[in-house]
């Protein structure tokens, strides 16, 4: 028996691991839904960030960034990617790892 790599004619399409976040998911006032733009929890960190993005459009934030620490898992890049949803494509949105921040080199 002579085992062979089947080529198929259809192509794959990756899809991004927080591609279904569309924002922070916030109300107008700033409270979060419990259930929005993607998320589901994580009320008390959308207000947050909604707190952050909203000095970033009122010109508030200038030269600062936002470090964002936490166990694996707990919605750091989904945050961070919620964040970059919200400022709009004009504001560039750079997802780095810990390891591209502490290095020997």
């Amino acid at each position: 028996m002579q085992i062979e790599e089947v080529k198929g004619a259809s192509k794959e399409q990756r899809v991004a691991t927080h591609s279904h976040i569309r924002g922070l998911g916030l109300k107008a006032e700033g409270t979060a839904e419990p259930v929005a733009a993607g998320f589901v929890g994580q009320e008390t960190a959308r207000e947050a960030a909604g707190v952050v993005v909203d000095l970033i459009k009122s010109k508030r934030f200038a030269g600062r960034a936002v470090l964002l620490a936490g166990a694996p898992g707990t919605g750091k890049t989904a945050i961070a990617y919620a964040i970059s949803q919200e400022l709009g494509p004009r504001v560039p949105f750079c997802p780095m790892t810990g390891s591209e921040v502490y290095s020997s080199e």
